[in-house]
């Protein structure tokens, strides 16, 4: 199935989480004023991005940062292939970093056009490979949306003069290379470090921000941000869900919406979070499996009334989708119910009819 249609009619965020929820496999194409991606999802995964002239920008941005050769970096990418997993990691990185930068910017865009096919071919494209939830690619991009007038009024014109206040290399590959530009130059503007990574400017000032916020850069004449206590959060929240620390992550939740019920990126981070523990928790228990009963008196003894009702609807021979549906409970509470009594014994997968 394929269809098409215009991103001012269905927003592209809305686009993106209907093809999360639904686990929808294929190409989607997105293309807008000032720029267009392809995004390859499986299950709702994103497993590879492309776009025009994407392995120049990749190879470039390592080039000047002196990561890798640049003529290395396209050989490779060319042939479907990483020298070595420590490229493929920043290679991953820098492609996970423009296709964020992207969706922020379709995003802002008011006009555009998507086309969605089912069919995952990537033909002739430039693609680089990647492990991203959707889900969290949406929730990125829309977290960059909201903090945008923050990152113009810390940078509002290109002759901002940067200067370095640390040594210690950030992990991420863009931070890396941007710190390390800005300290080489003792002191270089925005205009000039964006010309000089050949990345959109959106990009590059957000990498800035960051290190901005966590105090490696310093911006002449502009205030340093102010500390935003919820994006912080947020942002360790982002990484625990990476981690798959779910339990973790729902804590940094309800920590934040205590704080600020009516905040909608909290909002949007419970529902990612759930989303995410839910695909977890069905890829160790699928949908379709069924479930034998221990009947040993032991097991059976402590079971909350909630427990006892799951392990009568194992007797009965009913799929993992069909008790979640009749539990009663929220799916990822009726889930998590189900890997715990798995874990206690007191079921166990049965084999296929």
């Amino acid at each position: 199935m394929a269809f098409h249609g215009d991103c001012s009619s269905y927003p592209v965020p809305e686009l993106l989480q209907w093809l999360d929820a639904s686990r929808k496999t294929g190409a989607l194409h997105l293309n807008w004023e000032s720029g267009e991606r392809k995004l390859f999802l499986l299950g709702g995964q994103v497993v590879a991005t492309a776009s025009q002239g994407l392995y120049e920008r990749i190879a470039r941005v390592l080039d000047v940062g002196d990561e890798y050769s640049g003529t290395q970096v396209v050989a490779a990418l060319k042939a479907a292939l990483v020298v070595d997993a420590a490229m493929g990691a920043v290679v991953r990185q820098l492609a996970e970093e423009d296709l964020i930068g992207a969706l922020t910017d379709a995003t802002a865009t008011a006009g555009g056009r998507f086309h969605w096919t089912e069919d995952p071919d990537r033909g002739e494209d430039e693609w680089v490979s990647l492990e991203l939830p959707l889900r969290h690619a949406v929730f990125e991009s829309l977290k960059r949306l909201d903090e945008s007038a923050e990152v113009e009024r810390l940078l509002p014109d290109d002759t901002r003069v940067l200067r370095a206040l640390v040594a210690t290399p950030p992990s991420h590959a863009l931070h890396r290379v941007v710190l390390r530009l800005i300290a080489k130059s003792e002191g270089v503007s925005l205009g000039r470090l964006w010309l000089s990574l050949g990345l959109p400017r959106t990009i590059v000032g957000r990498a800035v921000f960051d290190l901005v916020r966590a105090g490696k850069v310093s911006v002449e004449g502009s205030q340093a941000p102010q500390i935003d206590p919820v994006a912080d959060m947020l942002e360790q929240g982002a990484i625990l869900l990476r981690e798959r620390q779910f339990d973790a992550a729902a804590l940094v939740f309800m920590t934040l919406l205590k704080s600020d019920p009516q905040d909608r990126r909290v909002r949007d981070f419970a529902r990612m979070v759930e989303r995410e523990h839910v695909a977890a928790l069905y890829r160790d228990l699928p949908p379709v499996a069924r479930l034998a009963v221990h009947e040993l008196p032991e097991l059976m003894q402590g079971l909350r009334p909630e427990e006892r009702h799951l392990v009568n609807q194992a007797r009965a021979g009913l799929d993992v989708s069909a008790m979640v549906l009749a539990s009663g409970q929220r799916e990822v509470d009726a889930l998590k119910a189900l890997h715990k009594l798995v874990r206690q014994g007191v079921l166990t997968p049965a084999e296929p009819r």
